[in-house]
């Protein structure tokens, strides 16, 4: 059985100024860390931590602390599986990102 649990989404977004704050939903990017557990005792446990940003690097940053602080190391986060799009639906070929967090990132952010 998979247990899927969701990191901190706004870890690292409480900083953000006005002008990133009006910003347009699609400018934003989207990073997900996808752990899933090697221990015998916890087989199938699936983590995903998620990061939102202006920049590729800055939803990289978020998606990576919210990992390392929350319960990995830093290594651990960057050898999982991660993928990093942009907030738009017309970006292929990962636009399944938009799809799972676009509502997120329009709550979260307050972008337009």
């Amino acid at each position: 059985m998979k247990a899927v649990s969701f990191g901190a989404l706004g870890l690292g977004l409480l900083g953000l100024s006005a002008e990133v704050l009006a910003a347009p939903c699609s400018s934003y990017y989207i990073s997900e860390v996808t752990v899933v557990s090697a221990v015998d005792t916890e087989a199938g446990r699936v983590q995903t931590f998620v990061g939102f940003g202006a920049s590729r690097e800055e939803a990289e940053k978020n998606a990576l602390g919210s990992c390392s602080h929350i319960q990995l190391d830093l290594q651990t986060c960057i050898d999982s599986d991660r993928l990093l799009a942009r907030n738009a639906p017309s970006d292929e070929p990962l636009g399944s990102l938009h799809m799972k967090y676009a509502k997120a990132v329009k709550r979260i952010t307050g972008c337009d």
